[in-house]
């Protein structure tokens, strides 16, 4: 029953806002495919057909949720905002989703192969995502009922050519060249779905601001749905499109003493019409007002959040998804591998990828361990283009190494029991750091919204020796309050980057060790797993919030070694 109360830079007392939660979901599902071969031809057809029903219960802010911007605005009990649901967010939703493709495997020539295909799928839009259906809250800068997207059209063509005649490195049937391209797409519903579940008039969220002496106090609301134009309202466009990404490949792949097998090669993607969380009201702060804040050291001196949206008269307009400001990224990668089939007692692999992934969003939904890092919506809603940079998935460098190695022993007797039977596995996995953004943690941009960045000072980060902490010695700037923390409403938006920064490298090994004693048709097998056998250390990335007394830290739970021990018996 305690209201949910966010201290910025601290932490949260009274349980999250978005609880409780619950699903139950049945899911029917029809599959078939259809294979003829004929000729040089050989052609499959398939239907993946889908009868999704889910029922949702969400009680986002049923108990009152408060936010403080730090902790003296708590101990002064004065809130930025106080928020207040009347119903629960709960819904029985059903969906069909049909995926249909065709394919031909066409083989040109005996060395040459091509693949060719096409591939449809159309989903329902349950509730067209809770658009508005009303004209009084359509007029109020609400989008209507989310439309079906009809166009998802995905082909798909690839080639694999294996010449056999001639000799050198393309001949004799031990090189193959491959390569290709496609679209995908992904599907939209399930927690898209239950963020827009909490609108007018299923559900009412009364929202106040500058909340002052009112702290842990239910504010009372209307107890009916009644529509409200100040009320926030999350929804997605009529036109919103599900996700899709190209991707595209080449590579040479080379057999050689007919044990292993080399592979150089290029993968990449492009993604479109990715989920962004949007305002379509934001808030706007002058550079005067900003001055004002500065001078005065008082976020209360200028007029409040709501009197400074582009639009007062309407409250906060949240949007999931945009028709005209979708997500985008990019990834390119360059690799090469080498592979030994298990012969001579030993089996191994080895892979390197050269890659950079860019991207302008990165999760919009608030998935804690990603937004910890890469903020979940844009600084400046008129400015996405400045969003484009690194993505928090960013690994430039990228190692694998896989082994299997049955120890060498003698052949029978006694001997054979003790010392034969060994046999030692692992996978060895180095990868760069996680890129981050250092954020102001509050609304300095006074858009009365979050993500905002600070500016670019002319001093240095710091790095302990392990590049695991790090202190800001100027490298980052923005107006401090008489508390020595960022200031509500002072800097407007910060000139600092997205995603900049980065974390220290993860290095990990895992080993696994096993005796096999053979009796007649018996089988006795020990076996022990050790995971991060050299007990490295997996730092992540240091807390990146400047409103946080934690700033510069690292909080992680770095990781340790963990056994295994296991017997089985084969009979």
């Amino acid at each position: 029953t305690t209201p949910t109360t966010g201290i910025g830079g601290l932490f949260t007392v009274g349980g999250l806002a978005n609880f409780p939660q619950g699903r139950l979901q049945k899911s029917w599902q029809f599959q078939d495919v259809v294979s003829y071969a004929t000729g040089r031809h050989n052609f499959k057809v398939g239907a993946d057909v889908r009868r999704v029903i889910l029922n949702n219960t969400a009680a986002f802010d049923s108990k009152g949720t408060y936010t403080f911007s730090n902790l003296e605005s708590f101990m002064n009990n004065t809130a930025t905002s106080f928020a207040q649901a009347l119903q629960t967010a709960s819904f029985d939703a059903k969906q069909w989703q049909i995926f249909l493709f065709a394919q031909d495997d066409f083989r040109v020539t005996p060395d040459l192969v091509l693949n060719l295909g096409l591939r449809y799928e159309i989903s329902d839009a349950p509730f067209g995502f809770f658009g508005a259906t009303d004209a009084e809250v359509q007029v109020a800068m609400v989008p209507g009922p989310t439309k079906k997207d009809t166009n998802n059209w995905a082909p798909r063509v690839g080639f694999a050519w294996s010449p056999s005649g001639g000799s050198g490195l393309f001949g004799d049937g031990r090189t193959v060249v491959r390569g290709g391209y496609g679209i995908g797409y992904d599907v939209l519903f399930y927690n898209i779905l239950t963020v827009n579940a909490s609108n007018y008039p299923r559900v009412v969220v009364g929202q106040t601001f500058n909340v002052v002496d009112q702290y842990p106090a239910v504010l009372p609301t209307t107890g009916a749905a009644v529509f409200n134009p100040l009320a926030t309202f999350v929804n997605s466009p009529e036109g919103m499109q599900n996700p899709m990404s190209h991707f595209y490949s080449f590579s040479v792949q080379r057999e050689f003493f007919r044990d292993y097998v080399f592979e150089i090669g290029y993968t990449g993607s492009t993604g479109r019409h990715g989920i962004n969380q949007l305002q379509a009201n934001y808030a706007v702060l002058t550079p005067a007002q900003a001055e004002t804040v500065r001078t005065t050291g008082n976020p209360a001196s200028i007029p409040s959040v709501q009197a400074r949206r582009l639009f007062p008269q309407y409250g906060q307009r949240v949007i999931i998804g945009s028709e005209d400001a979708y997500s985008k990224s990019q990834y390119h990668a360059g690799y090469v591998s080498l592979n030994k089939k298990f012969s001579h007692g030993l089996q191994f692999g080895a892979s390197y990828t050269l890659s950079r992934l860019k991207s302008d969003n990165d999760e919009s939904l608030g998935v804690a361990a990603i937004t910890a890092s890469s903020p979940q919506i844009p600084q400046d809603f008129a400015n996405l283009g400045a969003e484009w940079s690194l993505s928090v998935f960013d690994r430039p460098h990228r190692f694998v190494a896989n082994y299997v190695w049955e120890i060498p022993s003698f052949k029978s007797g006694i001997l054979k029991q003790i010392l034969g039977g060994w046999q030692l596995a692992g996978v060895t996995q180095f990868q760069s750091g996680q890129p981050f953004t250092v954020q102001t943690g509050i609304d300095t941009n006074g858009n009365g919204s979050g993500g905002d960045r600070p500016n670019v000072g002319t001093g240095t980060l710091d790095w302990d020796d392990g590049h695991r902490e790090f202190t800001n010695n100027g490298a980052y700037t923005v107006p401090l309050g008489s508390n020595g923390r960022p200031l509500l409403y002072s800097l407007g938006n910060g000139n600092g980057l997205r995603n900049v920064e980065r974390g220290v490298g993860f290095w990990n090994s895992d080993l696994s060790l096993l005796k096999r004693f053979d009796v007649s048709r018996y089988r006795l097998t020990l076996r022990v797993d050790a995971l991060n056998v050299f007990n490295e250390d997996s730092f992540g990335n240091p807390v990146a919030n400047m409103n946080s007394t934690d700033f510069g830290k690292n909080l992680n739970n770095w990781g340790n070694r963990s056994l295994t021990l296991s017997a089985k018996f084969s009979f």
